[in-house]
Formats: C-alpha cells, structure tokens, sequence
C-alpha cells in the first residue's frame, strides 16, 4: 500500500489529526504477604517489599531478609511475627492484639516502625536486646501504648512519641512456648519524646535504664508478685520525675550505669531511690 493510502486510511488526509487508540499501561505494585505457618511450622517472609502483611489469629511467621511492609500491620489473636533475620521495615502502625507477638531478639535484625504501637492484653513487643551504650539502631516513629501487655521491651531505639504502658504482667503463650524469659517490660539505651510512664504492672522485673527521656516519667503502683527488684538508672529525664507505691522499692540494679540526671522537681515516696537524682 503507498504511503498516501496508509495516511488516508488513519484519517488524517487534508490535515485530519491521527488517533491511536491505546491500552493503559499499569504498572503492577508490591505483592502482599499472608502468614500460614504455626509454632511447630512457622512460615518464613523472604526479602522484598509486600503491600500488607497479613497475620491471621494463631499463625506464626519469621522475617528471614530484609522486609519493607508498606501499610499498617495487625497482628491478631494469639499469631507472632519474628524478625529471625535481615530487618523488618512498616511504614505505619502496628498493633499486637491478646496474646500476640512481634519479636526482634538482637539489635543486628533492627526493626523500624513508622507509626504509633499498640499491645494489648498479654501481647508482648520485643524489639533488640541489651547493647549499653550501644547504636539506636532501631527506630517507632509515634507513642508506645500497652495496655495489659505481657511485656514491652524496647532497645537501642528512638521513639518519637510518649511511651504509656498500664498495668499487664501476664504471661504470653507464644513467649512460654518458644523459651522465652516470662513477662517483664524493658526500656534501655533509647531516646523518647514525650512522657514515659509505667503504671501498675505485675509482671516479673521491670527496668528502665540509660535512656535519654524529653519530659515527664512515671513509675509508681508497679508490684511484683515474687519479689525481684526494679532496676531505674543512667537515665537522664528532662521533665518531672514521680516514683511512688512500688513493691519492691526500685533501685539502680546490676546494669551498666549509675544515677540518673533529672531535670526538673522529683516526686513521690520513693523518689530518691527511683531515680537516684543529683
């Protein structure tokens, strides 16, 4: 066929304008992840960036490279998340429902978070473990919020919001099952904007040590049903500190550190052994 008959056959003879009808092209987006394994056969979430992560009550599921989650990630009833290696990137906000689990044991699997945590009754938050003095390498972009958790324990962090953590102390049977330590809550070696407090817990030991804490902390009605010991020190506290009506009395305990440094008045019965204050 000549050239002109191909032009007037588009219909642009004399001027005409070409149309070329055309499919969009999408581009295909990151797959999402579903847990299915359990305790005696967990799954495992290779390397790559997924859309959602899907943790359906009762699975368990490890993280074994490194995983960038794109949306807010629930943990349901009773199902844990492991970060076994690589690390463990949500950008948004995770909640860990009764009895749930999300764990990352060494702070060379770091999990970063973008939005506010919430734990909830016996679920059990585990992010590193003690490095004094070490890196934050790990990193919650909002508030830490437990509420009747099992155990909280966060290291090597920044946290960009407060930490509230009310009453808890059970035991978590994930945590039981898999030989974890029993239920106590942990902050060390973080920085944390806004108020930390912990109020009302009756789990097995609690500490809070080598933080560096922007504004008021909290440590009062905390008792321990077999008498440990509540370890508070080398935390430098820029606010009101109140420690007051814990059994047994806090002390500075056998980590690394010292006194803490409080700017700002201190309060309660047991102020002067909460925070060994300058």
């Amino acid at each position: 066929m000549k050239l002109q008959s191909i032009i007037a056959a588009a219909g642009i003879a004399g001027g005409g304008a070409l149309s070329v009808a055309t499919t969009p092209v999408v581009a295909a987006g990151p797959p999402g992840f579903t847990c299915a394994g359990s305790i005696a056969a967990p799954g495992f979430i290779t390397a790559g960036t997924y859309s959602s992560l899907i943790m359906p009550a009762g699975t368990v599921c490890g993280v074994v490279g490194d995983v960038v989650v794109t949306r807010p990630v629930a943990i349901q009833d009773g199902a844990g998340l492991a970060v076994l290696a690589g690390s463990l990137t949500i950008h948004g906000a995770v909640t860990v429902a009764t009895q749930g689990v999300l764990a990352s044991f060494d702070n060379a699997t770091p999990v970063r978070i973008g939005g506010p945590v919430l734990v909830g009754l016996n679920g059990a938050f585990i992010v590193g473990t003690e490095t004094p003095f070490g890196p934050r390498v790990n990193s919650i972009g909002g508030p830490v919020t437990g509420k009747g958790e099992s155990t909280v324990q966060v290291h090597n962090a920044t946290i960009g919001g407060p930490v509230r953590l009310t009453g808890g102390g059970g035991d978590n049977r994930i945590v039981d099952a898999t030989g974890g330590f029993g239920a106590f809550n942990d902050l060390e070696d973080n920085a944390i904007s806004g108020p930390v407090s912990m109020t009302g817990y009756h789990g097995i030991w609690a500490g809070v040590i080598r933080n560096v804490i922007h504004g008021p902390f909290t440590f009062s009605n905390n008792v321990q049903a077999v008498p440990d010991e509540w370890d508070i020190g080398t935390d430098t506290i820029y606010g009101p500190a109140t420690c007051n009506d814990n059994s047994p009395v806090p002390n500075t305990g056998a980590s690394a550190g010292g006194p803490s440094v409080v700017f700002g008045p201190i309060r309660g019965d047991q102020a002067s052994t909460c925070t060994s204050a300058l």
